[in-house]
């Protein structure tokens, strides 16, 4: 476990050596601010009718879209590419290799890297949207459910970087994988999003995780099998990542 820590932060480090992922932060931070302002707009055309509380309470959850479905998939996209083709392609992987470290520990903790970006981003992003939302008078509301929608999302988002990094052993260029990766992200995305019949059963579907659990009142037994199948893509994608990773020659 020491071993896997230290590259972790190897790992990210190298991520954060990377300005352009905070220029891309900067980015939907500025988004995530700029849907806020529509109060303004709002209450200009109405001379105030409608009351700020109304129009930004639970701000984050109407900015989720934005963050699960473009923002943090495409960091996750990028970072996993820098980390694993990229490294390949220069051949400073090597440097990673010739450390006391095995390679399913090496392949893992380089996807745990992707996650915690990931994960620190959408903090970023959830704080900057809930600072927004109390300075332009919408209160606190809905804050406390935004951030349980944030944390429960965080799970489909690990299966989704899963599968980049499964993506990743498969290609040998930087550009080819990253198109390859938006390619299968958008046709799973809309697969399950306009084939509702096998909707269910892609797991792109399930990253907005927080409507099965916030919201409206299912059994937790109905919630079973849809909890079992993001655990099998999971152990999916991370076995053969990981088997294919390893076969693979600096």
């Amino acid at each position: 476990m020491e071993r896997f820590l230290v590259n972790l932060r190897n790992e990210l480090f190298k991520l954060s050596k990377r300005k352009k992922y905070l220029v891309l932060l900067i980015l939907g931070g500025c988004v995530c601010v700029a849907s806020a302002l529509q109060v303004l707009v709002v209450n200009y055309f109405t001379h105030g009718g409608i009351p700020r509380e109304t129009i930004l309470g639970g701000l984050m959850s109407s900015n989720l879209s934005f963050v699960l479905l473009l923002f943090l998939p495409l960091i996750a996209i990028m970072a996993a590419s820098d980390l694993f083709v990229g490294e390949q392609v220069d051949h400073t992987i090597r440097f990673s290799l010739m450390r006391p470290i095995g390679k399913g520990k090496l392949f893992f903790s380089k996807a745990m890297a992707v996650f915690v970006l990931c994960a620190f981003d959408m903090g970023v992003l959830y704080l900057v949207t809930t600072l927004t939302q109390v300075v332009l008078g919408g209160g606190t509301e809905g804050i406390l459910t935004s951030l349980g929608a944030c944390l429960l999302d965080l799970i489909p988002m690990a299966i989704l970087i899963l599968f980049f990094c499964f993506i990743n052993q498969l290609m040998k260029g930087t550009g080819l994988t990253v198109l390859l990766c938006v390619v299968l992200y958008v046709g799973l995305l809309v697969l399950g999003t306009y084939m509702p019949v096998i909707g269910g059963l892609v797991f792109t579907g399930y990253l907005r995780w927080h409507n099965l659990w916030i919201g409206i009142t299912l059994p937790f037994a109905s919630l079973l099998p849809r909890i079992g199948l993001l655990a099998g893509y999971g152990m999916i994608f991370g076995s053969c990542g990981y088997l294919l990773f390893d076969r693979k020659e600096a």
